[in-house]
């Protein structure tokens, strides 16, 4: 399966460094001193929080299904 693109936000922090928020998932934010800290930290964030996701999806009652948009 293709990997799904997700777009975030990046803001300069006032005390240093960058604070990022996902836009496709709003509670999925980080921070980070360095551009690339930051998108290794995002990447870190989205796949928790997706695994979270699925995981409780499998103990929701009824039949889980996925749908893969492009």
């Amino acid at each position: 399966m293709k990997g799904r693109t997700y777009t975030y936000v990046l803001n300069k922090a006032e005390e240093g460094g960058y604070v990022a928020k996902c836009i496709e998932l709003p509670q999925v934010h980080t921070e980070g001193e360095t551009l690339a800290e930051v998108k290794k930290n995002m990447r870190d964030a989205l796949t928790l929080a997706l695994d979270y996701i699925r995981e409780r999806a499998k103990k929701e009652k009824g039949e889980v299904l996925e749908i893969t948009i492009r």
